[in-house]
């Protein structure tokens, strides 16, 4: 039987997981492919139940993600230095700070410049702001160099998760001809969050005071799950448009990756399925 495999591209390489393991394959300079994989910890009970599953997921991803992406940056920088767990925390808090103040506080700000009276009518501007904020600041990264390569790694990624999930031999020939967009990616996830933030937010009033951002702030792991919930429906049913918007969205999240980028991401996947079939066995 398949397991579930996800993944996400890091600095010269790609991360690959199941629910059990994780492994991160990485290109040296030196042409060579370094591996790190682990074992991880027992997931809690929730993550098998609706709704709270999908905000248990999202944090479980962003940690795993934000650690995943620190190592493959120590190592191309050849530190040797760990992050501790109170530096990783300090960050984290520190990009979600970024995160609330760009895409949440500023657009309620730029839109209270044009004194909207309706409620309805002021968040929808809220939220279509917000949405253009998103997309300019992806056009914007997917213009650098160092995010390009980044960015063919993630199309590798869902290159080579397409490959497994056809059940065909994992090879670079195999995994060529596969598209880069792939409806579980975390950018259909965070569009599809953004647009029902935007219906749901448009019922809250006008977000002009400390107690509506605060309860925004506190709806996001709802939404989140929601979201979560949204897509898997989506794929067990086949509900293709629903995944329409997110994958036109990867147009620009992804890229085309060369064979040794491919090779990178297939070295992640069996590394990690390697592991998880020694879990089973065991």
């Amino acid at each position: 039987m398949r397991v579930r495999v996800g993944g996400q591209a890091v600095i010269e390489g790609v991360m690959m997981r199941t629910s059990h393991a994780l492994a991160i394959a990485l290109r040296k300079e030196d042409g060579e492919i370094l591996v790190k994989k682990e074992i991880l910890p027992s997931r809690h009970l929730l993550l098998k139940k609706p709704i709270s599953r999908g905000a248990i997921a999202l944090w479980e991803a962003l940690v795993i993600g934000y650690k995943a992406l620190a190592f493959s940056a120590k190592k191309s920088k050849k530190e040797e230095k760990e992050i501790s767990g109170f530096a990783l925390g300090l960050t984290m808090i520190f990009a979600f700070g970024l995160a609330i103040l760009f895409f949440i506080l500023l657009p309620a700000f730029l839109t209270s410049l044009f004194q909207i009276k309706s409620s309805i009518l002021f968040n929808l501007v809220d939220g279509l702001i917000r949405l253009l904020l998103f997309f300019s600041y992806l056009w914007a990264i997917s213009r650098l160099k160092e995010i390009k390569r980044l960015f063919a790694y993630h199309g590798a990624e869902h290159k080579v998760v397409y490959t497994y999930e056809a059940g065909e031999d994992l090879t670079i020939e195999n995994a060529r001809n596969k598209s880069t967009l792939h409806p579980r990616c975390g950018t259909n996830f965070i569009l599809i969050f953004l647009i029902m933030s935007i219906l749901l937010f448009s019922l809250l009033g006008r977000a002009t005071s400390l107690e509506t951002h605060l309860l925004r702030f506190c709806l996001i792991p709802i939404i989140a799950a929601f979201a979560y919930e949204i897509i898997r429906f989506s794929m067990k049913k086949r509900w293709h448009f629903i995944n329409f918007l997110g994958l036109q969205l990867q147009k620009i999240t992804t890229g085309e990756p060369t064979d040794d980028q491919i090779e990178v991401a297939l070295v992640a996947l069996k590394e990690v399925l390697a592991l998880e079939e020694n879990r089973a066995d065991n």
